[in-house]
């Protein structure tokens, strides 16, 4: 197949066809990209492989091709086992705007490339993830498809032997295509039934029920005895750099030059912490029940398996670290006993902080130092961009007062460090 037959080419994975568009015409090689003979898993597709950065195709175009259309789309399979990381430029000239378009993708699972054009103003910086279609994010300039004229499409990272896939045509469309609900798997299942990788080997994984079960129950037996070094203050500081004396809460104070954080004992604090220490580190699976071994009963795992929105809009998640605790614990009781080995385990390593996105009550139950995390919601205040609000509009001082409520119930915990106003 030549570049203008594989351009030309209007059929989508599964079987789905789609109108072709037109004007985007032959690609230009960028960098060291290889194309492949041979037979591909998705129907119409070819392969691509690259072995740096930067390596992609180029599409050049008349200005304003892109104005009517509302999509650029391709399916897609990621081959071997490192991943790897694409972006999509939209570009007004050679050194005009560039609108910049990245996304990953899960290796072993064919996944449909769908960026929505109307993106390009920036009035959100993350799209939503489908199946095997990971983390799409926008960046760099806003744009007008008036004046775009062309296309890259590269990988913009790899892995040490660089990236191999599967592409059908990139394509400009008039709407969104519909969601690929039937990925292809190659190699078959992704995920074994605890979560684990089913194409990869590792020492330390899970075999069986009985080794999942019997190294949960010893890690339980085992936390009352875990303790951070006889160097740390009980509150996780350095004993050994004494900033005055404890006034029972953390605070500041500048040592040397140096601002330091303080805890409640007096003792300089170096917040070592770990985001993200919660039993709810569930997978979004819609999309990709078929490379799933095993799907937790939601009788059986209540919370293992649940849903959110509706209709089109419906998203599935998967927790397999819940369902393994209940399947080794018991269903009574069991996130008590989680937290317990959770906080245990930080102390053998000597993290000394349960930060932001956190299960920060266990935290607070336990008298372990932590952050927590707060999300605002102003009512009153517009945002001048994106989600951020315009902090001198007259209705944000009481946006922000009813915003720091929430901190109330944690101000005379001695535990607690201080909070996030938001992610980055």
């Amino acid at each position: 197949m030549n570049r203008r037959d594989f351009a030309g080419t209007c059929l989508m994975a599964a079987g789905t066809a789609v109108q072709q568009s037109s004007g985007l015409g032959v690609w230009k090689a960028l960098g060291r990209l290889q194309e492949e003979d041979g037979a591909t898993p998705i129907e119409g597709g070819r392969w691509f492989s690259a072995q740096s950065p930067g390596d992609g195709m180029l599409f050049e175009f008349p200005a304003g091709t892109l104005a009517k259309s509302r999509a650029l789309t391709a399916d897609m399979l990621l081959d071997g086992k490192e991943l790897a990381v694409f972006l999509i430029i939209l570009r007004e000239g050679e050194k005009g705007r560039g609108f910049r378009f990245s996304f990953g993708a899960l290796n072993q699972c064919s996944f449909r490339m769908r960026l929505d054009l109307s993106l390009v103003d920036q009035g959100r910086w993350m799209s939503d993830r489908e199946g095997a279609f990971l983390k799409p994010l926008c960046s760099g300039d806003r744009v007008d498809l008036a004046l775009v004229d062309r296309i890259s499409f590269t990988v913009s990272r790899t892995g040490p032997g660089g990236a191999r896939w599967v592409m059908t045509p990139l394509q400009m469309l008039p709407a969104l295509p519909p969601k690929l609900t039937t990925p292809v798997l190659p190699k078959g299942p992704l995920v074994d039934e605890f979560g684990q990788s089913a194409l990869r080997d590792w020492p330390g994984k899970t075999r069986s029920l009985a080794e999942l079960t019997s190294r949960v129950r010893r890690q339980f037996e085992d936390a009352p005895g875990v303790s951070w070094p006889g160097t740390f203050s009980k509150w996780g500081g350095l004993q050994a750099l004494k900033l005055g004396e404890g006034t029972g809460w953390f605070r500041t104070q500048k040592h040397n030059g140096r601002w330091w954080l303080v805890d409640p004992a007096g003792c300089a604090f170096w917040s070592a912490g770990l985001d993200c220490v919660r039993v709810d580190t569930d997978a979004r699976v819609d999309g990709i029940e078929g490379a799933l071994k095993w799907i937790p009963g939601r009788d059986e795992f209540p919370g293992a398996d649940r849903t959110s929105g509706g209709g089109r809009s419906q998203t599935r998640f998967i927790n397999y670290l819940a369902a393994n605790m209940v399947r080794a614990l018991g269903p009574e009781g069991w996130r008590d006993k989680w937290a317990h080995i959770a906080l245990a385990e930080m102390k053998r390593m000597r993290f000394n902080t349960v930060a932001n996105w956190s299960d920060w009550e266990f935290a607070a139950r336990a008298g372990f130092p932590y952050v927590r995390p707060l999300s605002f919601r102003g009512s009153r205040s517009p945002m001048v961009y994106r989600d951020f609000p315009d902090v001198f509009h007259s209705g944000f001082e009481q946006d922000a007062t009813e915003y720091s409520a929430a901190l109330a119930s944690t101000a005379a915990d001695p535990a607690f460090i201080g909070y996030f106003l938001m992610n980055e």
